[in-house]
This record gives C-alpha cells, sequence and structure tokens, in this order.
C-alpha cells in the first residue's frame, strides 16, 4: 500500500554518546523517521545537541544546547533551577540548565513573564535554525528517572516538548509522517485500574485498619458533616455501616467492603479493568523507610482468593501483583510474581508497588524478576504526570521492561494527609489532566482502591462520575497488559528511506497479539496543521512516496 505526500521529514540526530539512548527513547515517543546523522546524507531536519555539522545538508537545523556559540550572545538564566518558559500560550517547565537569547534571532519561546526569550529562530545561507536554549534529551532523562515535582503534576512537560518540536518542523514548511499514540478513530486510551490493599473488613481484627475506620466512620464522618463535606446521606450511609460491624462479623450481613468487588463488576462490564492483589499475607516488606511501615502488610491471604480472582477473570478483567518487595529485590520480585501466576493462571502478569515504592534500581530489578511492565511511576499526593507523558515509555535501566505512568489516585485526591481535596477541588484537576490527555494522547491511567466505593471513603460517586466522562470521549478501554501491548506493537513499527526523492517505508513489526487490539493508523502531517490518518488494518508494510 502506497500513500503520497510531499517531502515529508526525515530527521538526522547529531549528539553525544551518553545522549544516544534518550535519543532512541524520546523518538519511540515521537515516532516518526528519523536516525542518528550521517555524513554526506540529506535530511530534511537535523537536530544537534551542539552546533550542527557543517556538511549538513537539510532545510530546517534545529539546536538544542543550553552553551550557545558566543556569535549568539546567550545569557545563562538558570543553571538547574526549574524555570517556566511560554510557547503560543502553553507554559511549560525547564528542569536543567537553560540559556536566553536577548539580542539574536526571532523570539518563538519566551521566559513566562518575560521578555527573555530562550527559543529563537534566524534564517542563515543555506537553512533555517531554531535554537532551544536548554538540552532536550537531559530533561528527557530527568523526566524518566527523577521525575516531575508534585507541583508540576499538571503539566505534560514531554509531551509538550514533542508538540512543539512537531509545530517547528511544519512551520518551516515540512510535512511529517508519525505514528500517533492512539489507536486509529480514538482520542487516547483510558485504563482503569485497581490496587487490592483490603479484601473484606472482617480480615481485621483490632487492628489500625479496623479501628480507624471506626474512628471516621463516626466522629470524623460527624465532624465532616459539620464542615458540609459530606452530605447528610453519605453521613448516615457510615453511621449504618458502623452499626452493623457486629452483624457482619457474626456472618448474618454482606461484607460492605468484599461488595466493591461486583460494584466494581457492574460498572465497568463494557470497559475491563486490571485488579492487582498482594501476593502475600503479613509481608510489609523490606527497605520502606515510611512511617508506619508495618501497616503496608496485607491482612488477606491471596490463596483464598482463588475464587474471587476466577470471577474478576472470566469478566474479563486482569490479575496483576501489587508488589511487596519487588521494587528492590529480584528474587523477592520472582517469588512474588509466580505466586500471582500460581493463583490467577496469568502467565505475564504485570506490577505496581504496593505504596508505590520505587528507585532508579527498579527498573532492571523488576525485568529481571521477570515482570514486563510496570504501573507505579505516579504521585501518592497529586494527580498528574509524573514522567512528563501520557505515553508508556522504558524507563532509565530497562531493557524489555516498559512502563505504563499512573495519572489519577483516589487516596492520592481525597485522604487526609495528602491532597485531602473536596469533591468540587478533585473534580477541576481530573478535568485538566483530561483534557490534556485529549490533546497529547496517550494513555490515561486511573487507580481506584477496592473498598473506596463503600463506607466510610464513599468515593464510588466521583469514580462513577469520572467513568461516565471516560466513556463520552472516543477512548478505547483497555487493561494495563492490552495498552502496555498496543504501545509495545507501536514501539516496533520502523521506517526506511527507500530513495534520495524521499519515500519512506513503514513496517509494522507486530510484537504482540493484534487481533484483540485496535489498529495503529499513520498520520500525515500538512504544514497547514492539518493531517490525514491512515489505519494500517492488516497491511505489514506501507510506503509513502513523495508526488
Amino acid at each position: 500500500m502506497s500513500e503520497q505526500v510531499k517531502h515529508a521529514a526525515f530527521i538526522g540526530v547529531v549528539c553525544g554518546e551518553s545522549e544516544r539512548v534518550w535519543v532512541e527513547e524520546f523518538f519511540q515517543l515521537f515516532k516518526t523517521p528519523w536516525e542518528f546523522f550521517r555524513p554526506h546524507v540529506r535530511y530534511s531536519v537535523v537536530i544537534s545537541t551542539g552546533e550542527p555539522p557543517d556538511d549538513a545538508d537539510c532545510k530546517l537545523v534545529i539546536v538544542f544546547s543550553s552553551t550557545p556559540a558566543e556569535q549568539r550572545r546567550p545569557v545563562l538564566i538558570s543553571e538547574g533551577q526549574t524555570v517556566f518558559a511560554e510557547y503560543e500560550g502553553t507554559a511549560f517547565p525547564l528542569y536543567g540548565k537553560v540559556a536566553g537569547f536577548p539580542s539574536w534571532g526571532s523570539p518563538l519561546a519566551r521566559l513566562r513573564d518575560s521578555a527573555m526569550a530562550v527559543v529563537v529562530e534566524a534564517a542563515m545561507t543555506r537553512f533555517v535554525v531554531i535554537h532551544a536554549g536548554y538540552d532536550l534529551f537531559a530533561e528527557v532523562a530527568l523526566l524518566f528517572s527523577a521525575g516531575q515535582p508534585a507541583g508540576n503534576a499538571l503539566i505534560p512537560a514531554l509531551d509538550i516538548h514533542i508538540a512543539m518540536l512537531r509545530d517547528w518542523i511544519l512551520r518551516a514548511g515540512i510535512p511529517i509522517v508519525e505514528i500517533p499514540p492512539v489507536p486509529a478513530g480514538r482520542k487516547f486510551i483510558a485504563c482503569l485500574t485497581h490496587d487490592v490493599d483490603f479484601v473484606r473488613i472482617t480480615d481485621h481484627k483490632l487492628d489500625h485498619t479496623l479501628l480507624g475506620f471506626v474512628r471516621r466512620a463516626s466522629a470524623g464522618s460527624l465532624w465532616r458533616l459539620a464542615k458540609r463535606e459530606i452530605s447528610w446521606r453519605e453521613f448516615l450511609q457510615n453511621i449504618t455501616a458502623l452499626a452493623s460491624l457486629p452483624a457482619v462479623y457474626l456472618g448474618l450481613r454482606q461484607d460492605f467492603w468484599f461488595e466493591d468487588f461486583d460494584r466494581y463488576l457492574e460498572l465497568e462490564r463494557d470497559t475491563k479493568a486490571t485488579f492487582f492483589f498482594i501476593p502475600f499475607k503479613n509481608r510489609p516488606g523490606q527497605n520502606v523507610r515510611r512511617p508506619h511501615s508495618r501497616r503496608r502488610a496485607a491482612a488477606y491471604d491471596v490463596a483464598e482468593q482463588r475464587s474471587l480472582i476466577e470471577k474478576l477473570a472470566r469478566f474479563g478483567n486482569e490479575i496483576g501483583v501489587h508488589g511487596i518487595d519487588a521494587w528492590h529485590s529480584p528474587e523477592r520480585g520472582t517469588e512474588e510474581r509466580q505466586r500471582i501466576v500460581d493463583i490467577s493462571g496469568n502467565a505475564n502478569p504485570g506490577v505496581r508497588m504496593h505504596w508505590l515504592c520505587f528507585d532508579t534500581s527498579s527498573p532492571q530489578v523488576l525485568e529481571k524478576a521477570g515482570f514486563a511492565y510496570d504501573s507505579t511511576v505516579g504521585y501518592n499526593d497529586a494527580a498528574g504526570c509524573r514522567a512528563g507523558t501520557f505515553q508508556v515509555f522504558r524507563p532509565k535501566g530497562a531493557t524489555t521492561l516498559l512502563e505504563l505512568p499512573l495519572h489519577i489516585q483516589d487516596s492520592a485526591l481525597f485522604y487526609q494527609g495528602r491532597l485531602g481535596l473536596k469533591e468540587t477541588q478533585a473534580w477541576k484537576i481530573c478535568e485538566s489532566v483530561v483534557s490534556n490527555a485529549q490533546t497529547y494522547g496517550g494513555v490515561l491511567t486511573v487507580l481506584w482502591h477496592t473498598r473506596s466505593m463503600a463506607p466510610e471513603r464513599l468515593w464510588g460517586g466521583f469514580y462513577i462520575r469520572l467513568l461516565e466522562t471516560l466513556k463520552r470521549k472516543r477512548v478505547w478501554f483497555a487493561t494495563a497488559a492490552q495498552a502496555v501491548d498496543w504501545f509495545r506493537n507501536r514501539r516496533a513499527v520502523s521506517f526506511q528511506r527507500l530513495d534520495s526523492a524521499g519515500r519512506i517505508r513503514v513496517t509494522l513489526d507486530r510484537q504482540a497479539d493484534s487481533e484483540k487490539l485496535p489498529a495503529i493508523s499513520i498520520r500525515i502531517h500538512s504544514p497547514n496543521r492539518t493531517f490525514k490518518d491512515i489505519p494500517c488494518t492488516g497491511e505489514p508494510v506501507m510506503d509513502v512516496c513523495v508526488e
């Protein structure tokens, strides 16, 4: 199959050896034809992290460097303190070194609330030069390792960098061939997940969990009612649940925490979800340097939940590992993984760490333990993009493991000691996150714990509202494994330049079962800011040709 497009962009990248891994990962997210720069080859665009090569043969040169040549008269603005820049009304943070240009070129982006340009454009003899006074791939490295501070969570910084680069190429009159980070015909992917920290309230016998429930359902509910944080109806639900505890423990009434599983099955019967179960009872885990770390231990035995797990899987849901020590120990990770494999029958479960425990070595450790994906990178005290993106990515140190970023978590929004928001405040944040997912594509991952629908949390109404909002968008609801598999197929797409006229061959080397996944599409952007999508409905090869 072939499609006609004029002079599609093929990018040559000049960078240092240490930057190559981040260049490669960046262009898995901005999935467009590129290669490391080769002398005497004509490119539409050359991207350089230093001064461009003398023999660059192209229409556009884009330089990302905080150490510009002296003739551009740079001014060092920041040596690593976060600053904010603005491009066409969109603000974005810069975390590394930043240089400004007070008097060279035409400004494209400026410091926020300042006339100082941080991105400039100038027409040279042989090509147009755009110089960004920051180190793009150092920004990528930081986002995929330390991540953004919670205060910047609502800014998808990396997705904004991709959008700016795309826009600069188009404004130079160069069309772009791209594999967008969304299935054909969709705006984004929605991934619903549930961490199973608790199964039944009756698993708890006068421990901190039960006593905390009693306190929050009684005096806590009365206090929140007085502050108008909950309604009379919610107050009565909590008091009724509290009064029913003796009957629940005697087996005379249903366990209202356990009923959450049927609530989720009913709400998500057309969408499906991923449930992460803790593999061992009474294990708080090691190396957890947080207050009350012994409370991390689960009170349920997953082996006794086999019928529940079988029921969830029968309805099309995925069962994953809610890891205890997998984040720091490959041996314990292997043990935790095998425990869930044996009980669930899912031969290739993903993982999310309990309490979101994670460090810089975790991707390698989890990969060594045999996990194909992780979904821990998110916030306990914010909502948004810790890694600056809605896309699945390969974290630092990993070879095969992919990261499904977490964006919205119930306890981060509502729990006292975290954000502790009212529902109206939380809704504004969630609206912003959903809007960004719709703008930039990718996958929006939601975590709503089991027991969060039930008293005393009663966060079910908010979840239903969020779910109904997502259903009104053009989204594909996927389990965590399905979302990762779709991105794995996208990552496997390769580009080959067929001739000097600019013909590009797109090859789809599918890595996962594509029959159960929606199609990838090829998007052709025109310089007039319109685009055309071509769904890939089975063809392994497609040629995009110059007219």
